[in-house]
Parts: structure tokens; C-alpha cells; sequence
């Protein structure tokens, strides 16, 4: 029933395989009955993980947790499955003393985690709607005339980065280069030595810039929109007496930048190619109430998790379904394997989106426990009126044959790193 040996398992399963990536479910739902917990080892020591100057050490194996009930375990028991290592297969350096929100553990995940929710409370995201529905309006108007557009580009990278910015208090022409550095610290996790250099630079060309925010809000010029913002809020926070550090506060923003930016694009693509591929399951969408709509995102982001999984490490030796797991290793909860575990959820390979909404809320599409998403509301928020605008305003709209998907190959990330749709120009209609 388990994987424990050096090879990848009797399918040939390797988790960084682009072969693998192009349909990862078709070796989960093998190994959820087979191999529950797969263990694997890289071929060698590569340039790929001394070359992280974040790396603290070379990591060569990880074992891989598929059954939503062993994935609720990893991530509801923090005491045993630590986050200080951090959430990517390599054996992070801390960033601070105690880490920060992903890579820290209680209490200093506690207190930072309750300073940074603040921004993402269900009355801060309902204030920041409006942003959003004119961000989506725009991006159709702009490509309505010549009926085509990609998703990933044209429409879910700039609706998620252009939220954070202004969430955060950022003018609005900043919102490229924070694009820029998040896609490349976010490409850092797939392991590849160009990707990790390129996102070191990233993070030392934002690390510069939030600086430079900061010590405006204490030097206390700044306008409006920066004093309102939530880096200002974390400059100010106060915790039981203590304060955020300039080093805490740079991590945080990164963490606030990335955690959503490329996941909340790829559940876009997700979505939009699910509801373009089941016609049955499209008319119900489009029919549906602002409930159902809200249903149909958390069945998008189930059926087809954008994140395919993050790490912990084991704080003592551990058995999981059977397999034994020594001490220190790196563990990942794969969400994506874990959603379409049949033992977790009714037709698990179906997708529904008038699936039971109790049995919905079992998803683990925004992880679960102390990490789970700090940014979910805000999230589902995006994706709700991303969906509801464009099959309102493009009926009819359809993947572009000329044009087919794409698939990341980012270890973390499952789904299309291009996503081409088309429609009648004419039938465009305007945003209310």
C-alpha cells in the first residue's frame, strides 16, 4: 500500500515529471488504492537545490501524502508537521528568528497571522469589490472588438495583482513590477536553478521597494492611498505590546504578494476551462443564483485545486498509512490528490457544481488549520466575479480549437500556464 523504496512507484510516478504534470490526477487516483504515501527520490544532487541561497540544506527525497484524510492530519497537527522549513521541498534558511506566517510556527505564526488577517477580514474584501468588477470589466472591454483573449495574461494575472497592490496601499502603476516579482519568486518553487536565481533577484528588487514604503509611513509622508493601505496597517500594528520588524514586515508582503497571485490566476484558467468543457454543468453556472455561483467557485477549486500542494516537516518519526517516515524529512500535502479522494467526497471524479454544499466545505483547495489561506475570502471574491462577468458579457464563448491549453510544470501549481478562449465580437455585451 505504500511507496518506501528509491524507484517512483510501480506507474512511474515522479511529482517534477512535465509528463506527469500534464494530467497528475491519472497517477493520484492509482496511487490514492496503491501507494497512499509515495516516497520519492531525486536522481541526484543537482545544481537545482545548492544553488537557493534560501537553502539551508540539501533536501534529496520527500514523501508525498495523497488521501484527503492523511492530508487533514498533515496540516490540523502542526506539533508533529512543522512549517519552519518551509512550504517547497528545499530546507529553507529562517528568514527571521521564528520565521514568518508560511515558514514560522506558533506562537510567532499566531501573532503575525492575526496583524496580517486583518486585511483579508470578509468587510475589508467586500470594500475592495468594486476594484475587482472594474478590473474584469476592463480587461473585457479591452480585448471585447477582437474576440480572443489568453486567460492566464490577459485577465487572471492582472485581476489578482492589481487587487493586492491596491489592497496594500501601492500606486496602480507599480502593479507590473509587483506582477513581475511575484511571478518570479512564485517560479522559484518548481526548483529549476535559472527560475531561482531570477526570483532572488525579485525578492531583493521588492525587498528595496517596501523598504522604501515603510520608511515613508514612519517617517509620516505619505499620501492617502498608502496611509490607508495594509502595509501602512502592518507598520503600526501592535501585538500584546510588540510590533512588526522591517525584515517581518518585507516577508509578509512577499507572502501577501505571491500566496494568491499565481494560484487565484490558475484557478481562473481552471475554471474557465471546466465550464467550457462541460456544457451540462456551464448552463446550470450560468443560470445560477449569486449563491450557486459562489458553489460553483468552491467546486472549481476542489475538482481542479490550483495549488497542488505545499510541505511540512516531521518533527519525530511518524507512520502515515502505513508508511514510516523518519524525522526531519520534508512531507507534502498534495490538496489536489487529496480533493478527488473518493473517500472523501461523492463522485470525486465528477465535476458538480450543485455539489452538496456540506460536502463542499470539506475541500482542501485553500489548505486547512493554522496555515490554512489567509487571503480566501478574497480569493473566492475574485473568482466569483471573474466567472459571473465572463459568460455575462461573452456568450457564447468558447476555448480557442487554433490554441490549445497549456500545462504549468511548477511542482506547487496544477493547471494551465495558457488558456486561450474566443468569441463573437458582436454579441459583447456592456458591463452593468
Amino acid at each position: 500500500m505504500t511507496s518506501t523504496t528509491s524507484d517512483q512507484g510501480s506507474i512511474g510516478y515522479d511529482p517534477t515529471s512535465p509528463v506527469v504534470k500534464q494530467d497528475p490526477e491519472a497517477y493520484w487516483s492509482v496511487l490514492r488504492q496503491r501507494e497512499p504515501v509515495h516516497h520519492h527520490v531525486l536522481p541526484e544532487v543537482g545544481e537545482t537545490t545548492t544553488a537557493n541561497p534560501l537553502a539551508a540544506e540539501v533536501v534529496r527525497e520527500y514523501w508525498s501524502v495523497l488521501r484527503h484524510a492523511d492530508v487533514v492530519d498533515v496540516l490540523t497537527n502542526p506539533k508533529v508537521y512543522s512549517s519552519i522549513d518551509g512550504p517547497g521541498p528545499d530546507r529553507m534558511l529562517s528568514l527571521v528568528e521564528g520565521g514568518v506566517l508560511l515558514w514560522a510556527d506558533n506562537p510567532v505564526h499566531l501573532r503575525q497571522r492575526r496583524l496580517a488577517a486583518k486585511a483579508f477580514t470578509p468587510r475589508a474584501v467586500k470594500l475592495v469589490e468594486p476594484r475587482i468588477q472594474a478590473v474584469v470589466d476592463a480587461v473585457i472591454d479591452e480585448h471585447a472588438a477582437g474576440g480572443s483573449m489568453e486567460i492566464m495574461s490577459a485577465l487572471g494575472l492582472p485581476v489578482t495583482i492589481r487587487t493586492i497592490v491596491g489592497i496594500m496601499g501601492v500606486p496602480a502603476e507599480k502593479a507590473e513590477d509587483f506582477r513581475r516579482w511575484g511571478n518570479a519568486v512564485v517560479a522559484t518553487m518548481g526548483g529549476d536553478v535559472d527560475a531561482v536565481q531570477a526570483g532572488m533577484v525579485g525578492i531583493m528588487e521588492l525587498f528595496g521597494y517596501v523598504q522604501f514604503l515603510i520608511d515613508a509611513v514612519r517617517g509620516g509622508d505619505v499620501d492617502p492611498l498608502l496611509d490607508n493601505g495594509v502595509l501602512a496597517a502592518l507598520v503600526r500594528a501592535e501585538y500584546e505590546g510588540t510590533h512588526l520588524t522591517d525584515e517581518e514586515i518585507r516577508w509578509i508582503c512577499l507572502q501577501l504578494i505571491t500566496a494568491g497571485y499565481e494560484t487565484t490566476s490558475t484557478a481562473t484558467a481552471n475554471g474557465v476551462h471546466l465550464l467550457c468543457t462541460y456544457p451540462e454543468q456551464r448552463a446550470l453556472f450560468e443560470a445560477a443564483d449569486t449563491d450557486g455561483i459562489k458553489a460553483a467557485v468552491e467546486e472549481i477549486v476542489r475538482y481542479a485545486s490550483p495549488l497542488e500542494g505545499l510541505f511540512r516537516t516531521a518533527n519525530e518519526d511518524v507512520e502515515i498509512a502505513g508508511c514510516p517516515i523518519p524525522k526531519r524529512s520534508k512531507i507534502r500535502a498534495v490538496y489536489a490528490s487529496a480533493n478527488r479522494d473518493p473517500d472523501a467526497f461523492a463522485d470525486a471524479d465528477q465535476f458538480k457544481i450543485d455539489r452538496d454544499p456540506a460536502e463542499l466545505r470539506t475541500h482542501l483547495g485553500f489548505g486547512q488549520g493554522p496555515h490554512a489561506c489567509i487571503g480566501a475570502a478574497l480569493a473566492r471574491a475574485e473568482l466569483r466575479i471573474a466567472f459571473e462577468t465572463l459568460f455575462r458579457r461573452l456568450p457564447g464563448l468558447e476555448l480557442d480549437p487554433d490554441k490549445p491549453p497549456v500545462r504549468n510544470e511548477i511542482l506547487i501549481i496544477n493547471g494551465f500556464s495558457e488558456l486561450h478562449i474566443r468569441w463573437d465580437p458582436s454579441r459583447v455585451l456592456p458591463a452593468n
